[in-house]
């Protein structure tokens, strides 16, 4: 809200043109009236002068010039020569035209003709009683020039001196009264200065009291604008129109004022505009002098704030897609972690079956090779008992087809076990690093596998060679009593590899409890990892949500290319 500041005085300068005008006119009369009074001194000087000095300086010169005459005159008389004489003559006739001259002056300066008139009758009258002389002289007649100069010469002398003696006085009384005409004009002179320059005072100041009181109400508008913009209101309407310095000094206020409402303007928008989540701002012109560096901090910062976002924004479409993407996994994981744990359950029960029949086929192991070790002992001691021998090697023959068919029902574990040992490594391949002990655990039931159908193989080459055998002894057992000997060799031999089909069996029954063991470990880390990868799975979501969420934060937000 713009605030108007007015001023309703006088200009200043109609006060300054009027005070101006009264000190021009002041000056004019004071100028005019002291060239008068000077002229008037100067006048009276001059005639003071003249009268003082001028008149007097003549009067002397002309007593000097007639007493010269004089003397020259009787010289010449007194020479009586008349080179002298004509010398005195040459000298009188420079003179006399020279001394004429004085006496107008010195009528004029004592404003009287008639003494003027006086003086030169009475020179006139010398100038031709001193030439007559000369002729006297020149005649020769010096008693007569003699005569003469004591009379009518010093007659005209005395005349001519009286009227210059008159001339003095009147010169004197003259001069007194110039000087007497001359103080009085001084002093009136001063007067009357002094008395305008009081006059010029008071009114001065009265009108320098005036002017001051509307220098300072105009001032007061000025005041009154910057205390304003010293309070930050810089929206301020200066309503001053006057063409004054003063005037001057609030033009160029104002046209500050216009500027720096401008760029405070410009600053408000720009930031009222970035308030609003619009960063994407251009100033309409470039700012001057001190403004320069806000304005380059303002695109600055709109420029480095819409690179960040940019960037928040890049950034969060990564972490959506990273989220996705480990969604995707999660998932697959926990599928595959939760068939393989079926997997395992099945493989765990199988096993649990497999060492089962295991621990049977080791107790009927141990058991033939027992009643192997009783026939053996029975043919050893003697013939008396072939019958029982004979039956002996029924049941032989009997078991040995029971042997046969555990035999069968290994090689079935086996292709069993080597069944499950090619699953399980399949899923261990599958499971990747976490079906690693795994797959060890497979290859280790693989080859007990193996070995299981190796050994079940001899041992049914063997039972296959000792029903052989049996049938042959039930067939020649009364007559073949003598091969007894050789027989308990071949049961020994059965014995043992029985026994060593047992102690197989035994170590058989061992390994696949410990991959029971380990399968039961197996289906606890799968267990762990379905939970785990159930929580990355999770976690994926919510990671998604948060970097759609900032997505949208960032999207209300209107960037800078």
């Amino acid at each position: 809200m713009k605030k108007k500041i007015k001023n309703q005085n006088t200009t200043i300068k109609a006060s300054l043109n009027e005070f101006s005008g009264f000190v021009f006119k002041m000056f004019v009369s004071v100028t005019v009236i002291m060239t008068i009074f000077l002229a008037v001194v100067f006048v009276n000087v001059y005639n003071f002068y003249n009268v003082q000095f001028v008149t007097q300086s003549y009067q002397l010169e002309i007593r000097k010039d007639v007493q010269t005459i004089n003397k020259r005159l009787l010289f010449a008389l007194a020479s009586n020569d008349d080179s002298v004489t004509a010398d005195q003559r040459a000298d009188l006739e420079e003179r006399f035209p020279k001394i004429e001259g004085y006496f107008e002056t010195i009528s004029e300066n004592l404003n009287n003709d008639t003494l003027g008139n006086q003086l030169v009758e009475n020179w006139k009258a010398f100038e031709t009683s001193s030439y007559e002389m000369l002729d006297m002289i020149e005649n020769d007649d010096i008693d007569g020039a003699l005569a003469y100069y004591n009379s009518t010469l010093n007659d005209v002398s005395e005349t001519l001196a009286d009227s210059l003696d008159e001339t003095g006085s009147l010169a004197e009384s003259a001069a007194a009264n110039k000087y007497k005409t001359i103080l009085v004009i001084i002093v009136l002179g001063i007067i009357v200065l002094v008395g305008g320059c009081v006059i010029v005072s008071i009114i001065n100041r009265k009108r320098s009291v005036a002017m001051i009181d509307d220098i300072e109400n105009d001032l007061d508008v000025l005041a009154k604008a910057t205390e304003e913009i010293a309070k930050g209101n810089v929206h301020v309407e200066i309503d001053y129109e006057k063409d004054n310095e003063i005037g001057k000094v609030i033009n160029q206020l104002r046209i500050a004022v216009n500027s720096l409402i401008f760029y405070i303007d410009e600053i408000h928008d720009k930031m009222q505009t970035m308030a609003c989540g619009n960063f994407n701002i251009q100033f309409d012109k470039d700012f001057d002098g001190d403004f320069i560096a806000i304005q380059n901090a303002i695109e600055s910062f709109s420029k480095e704030i819409s690179e960040s976002m940019t960037e928040i924004m890049e950034v969060s479409g990564m972490v959506s897609d990273g989220a996705n993407q480990i969604a995707g996994a999660g998932q697959n994981l926990a599928d595959s972690v939760t068939t393989q744990a079926g997997i395992v359950d099945d493989l765990s029960v199988t096993v649990g079956s497999i060492t089962e029949q295991i621990s049977n086929n080791s107790t009927d192991a141990t058991n033939i090779s027992n009643e192997v070790e009783i026939v053996a002992q029975n043919i050893v001691d003697g013939n008396r008992q072939m019958q029982e021998v004979v039956k002996a090697m029924d049941a032989i023959s009997a078991s040995s087809k029971e042997i046969s068919n555990i035999i069968d029902t290994i090689n079935e574990i086996a292709d069993q076990t080597n069944l499950l040992s090619l699953n399980a490594s399949i899923e261990a391949a599958r499971a990747g690093e976490a079906g690693r002990g795994f797959a060890v655990v497979a290859s280790e039931v693989s080859q007990l596998a193996n070995q299981t159908v190796e050994a079940a193989q001899n041992t049914a080459g063997l039972i296959n060679a000792s029903l052989r055998s049996v049938e042959e002894g039930i067939k020649i057992a009364n007559a073949t009593a003598t091969q007894l000997d050789s027989m308990v060799g071949q049961v020994q031999g059965i014995a043992v590899k029985i026994k060593s089909i047992a102690d197989d069996s035994n170590d058989q029954a061992t390994s696949v409890k410990e991959m029971s063991s380990n399968i039961g470990e197996i289906s606890s880390v799968g267990q762990n990892n379905a939970a785990t990868s159930e929580e990355s799975l999770a976690l994926s979501y919510e990671m998604n949500e948060h970097a759609n969420s900032l997505k949208e934060l960032v999207n209300k937000f209107e960037l800078k290319a």
